[in-house]
C-alpha cells in the first residue's frame, strides 16, 4: 500500500506514520521542531498581523474576542457601530476599548482565522485534505502575566503552535476519552492526572487529542500562539449517513414500527420487532455500496474549505474573456476532487459544486483528465467546433479549465 504524503502535518509533528500511529486521539505529543520551524509558523499569522485584521481592516465579532481569568468578556464593552452603505454594523472592533482590556490582561483571540487569512486559509484546507476532517485555527494573543481560560478541555483535537514568546502548560489526560460537544446541563467537565508540564517557545508544536485538559499563562513578556483545530469526522457521522441512504435502497426500513411495540404492557413487542431490525440491517449492509457515504463526508469537509483559485474565478467573470475556438485549454491543477463515468455521460466534481456533462463530451474530457490541451477546433475529440465550444467555455465559467502555457 502507498504511504500518504501528509507534509503538512509532517510540518507539526515530524514522523506522521508513528504520530498516527501513537498519538492521534490517544495521547499528547510535543514536537520541538527543527531550526527555522518558528519562521514557518510565524509566516502563517504574526501578533502584527492579527492587530492589523482587528484594528484596522474590519473584522468582525465573533471573529475576535477578549478573555480574561477564565471567561469571556462582555463583547458590548469593546465592540463598535459604523455605517457600511445604508446600513449600520454594531460588531466592529473599537481598538481604544480593546487595549484598555489588553492593558489589564486580556488576550485577545482571533476566531475561525482560515476564513479571513489566505497563509491559514491555505495551511488549514490542505491540513484537512491531508486528514479527511475539517480544520480551522484561532489565535490566542497574551499580555506578560496572564491567563485566558482555566483548566478546560476541547471536543476537538488541537495542535498548538507557539509562534512569539513563550508560554507555561499545563496538561491533563482525558478523564472522558473522546469527549462529544458538551451540551447544555450537562455535567462539569473532568480531568485526568497531570501528565506533562512546561514551556513552550517559538516552533514548538503540542498536540492534544480531544478531552485533554489544558491551561496555559504567561510570564514575563508576550505570546502569541495558533491552535489548529481538527473538526473529526467520526463514525457517528457514518451513521448519520447510513439513516438517510439505507431506506432509500430497501423499503423495508421505511416501514413504520409495529403498533403496540412502545407500550409498556408489551415490550416484547419491541424486542420482537427489534431482532427483525437488526437482521434486516445487517442484510442490507452486506450489499450497501458505501461510495455515496464517503462522498457526502469528503463534501462536508470541502464545503468548510473554499476550493483553490477562488479569487482568480471570480477575477475571469469581472473579465468576461472567455475561450474562442482555437484556444488550448487545460485541466487547472487542483481544481477537480474526482470524476465518475456514467451511462449519461461524465460527472465532475469540484469542492463547491458538481459539473454533469453528456456522454457525446466523454472523448473531451479524457484529455483534459490525461493533461492534453484542449481546443475547440480541433476534431480530434469528436465533436464539431460549436458543441465543443459550448463544453469548453462550461468547464471555463465552472473553474475546472485554464488557458494552456505558451
Amino acid at each position: 500500500m502507498a504511504t500518504a504524503s501528509r507534509p503538512c502535518l509532517r510540518a507539526l509533528v515530524g514522523d506522521d506514520e508513528a504520530f498516527l500511529a501513537e498519538h492521534w486521539e490517544q495521547r499528547h505529543l510535543l514536537d520541538r521542531g527543527a531550526p527555522g520551524r518558528a519562521d514557518d509558523f510565524a509566516a502563517l499569522l504574526r501578533s502584527s498581523d492579527l492587530l492589523e485584521l482587528v484594528a484596522e481592516r474590519g473584522l468582525r465579532s465573533p471573529f475576535f474576542r477578549l478573555v480574561r481569568d477564565g471567561a469571556g468578556l462582555p463583547a458590548s464593552g469593546y465592540l463598535r457601530s459604523a455605517g457600511a452603505g445604508h446600513t449600520t454594523v454594531h460588531d466592529l472592533a473599537n481598538p481604544g476599548r480593546i487595549a484598555e482590556e489588553i492593558w489589564a490582561g486580556a488576550t485577545l483571540v482571533g476566531q475561525a482565522l482560515q476564513r479571513t487569512w489566505p497563509p491559514l486559509r491555505d495551511f488549514c484546507a490542505a491540513l484537512a485534505g491531508e486528514l479527511g476532517h475539517r480544520v480551522q485555527a484561532n489565535a490566542y494573543l497574551s499580555p506578560p502575566d496572564a491567563e485566558g481560560f482555566d483548566l478546560h478541555y476541547d471536543t476537538h483535537d488541537v495542535f498548538v503552535l507557539q509562534v512569539e514568546g513563550t508560554k507555561q502548560w499545563s496538561v491533563h489526560a482525558a478523564a472522558d476519552h473522546l469527549p462529544h460537544r458538551r451540551r447544555r446541563g450537562a455535567p462539569p467537565p473532568r480531568f485526568g492526572e497531570p501528565v506533562w508540564d512546561g514551556v513552550l517557545e517559538p516552533g514548538d508544536c503540542l498536540y492534544l487529542p480531544r478531552g485533554f485538559g489544558h491551561r496555559a499563562r504567561t510570564s514575563g513578556e508576550p505570546s502569541l500562539h495558533l491552535t489548529v483545530g481538527v473538526l473529526a469526522l467520526t463514525w457517528r457521522h457514518v451513521l448519520r449517513q447510513l439513516a438517510d441512504l439505507l431506506p432509500e435502497q430497501d423499503d423495508a426500513l421505511r416501514r413504520a414500527l409495529p403498533p403496540g411495540a412502545l407500550t409498556d404492557e408489551a415490550p416484547e413487542r419491541f424486542d420482537e420487532a427489534w431482532d427483525e431490525f437488526r437482521s434486516l440491517l445487517v442484510e442490507q449492509l452486506a450489499t450497501f455500496d458505501p461510495t455515496p457515504v464517503r462522498e457526502r463526508l469528503q463534501q462536508d469537509v470541502w464545503s468548510a474549505h473554499p476550493p483553490p483559485g477562488a479569487a482568480d474565478e471570480l477575477a475571469r467573470a469581472v473579465r468576461g474573456a472567455v475561450p474562442g475556438p482555437s484556444d488550448a485549454m487545460v485541466l487547472r491543477h487542483g481544481s477537480l476532487e474526482r470524476h465518475e463515468w456514467t451511462e449519461a455521460g461524465v460527472v465532475l466534481v469540484r469542492r463547491d459544486r458538481v459539473v454533469r456533462l453528456p456522454a457525446a463530451a466523454a472523448p473531451l474530457v479524457r484529455r483534459l483528465l490525461a493533461g492534453d490541451p484542449v481546443r475547440a477546433d480541433d476534431a480530434a475529440h469528436g465533436l464539431d467546433v460549436d458543441s465543443a465550444l459550448v463544453v469548453v467555455r462550461r468547464l471555463f465559467r465552472e473553474g475546472l479549465l485554464e488557458r494552456a502555457a505558451g
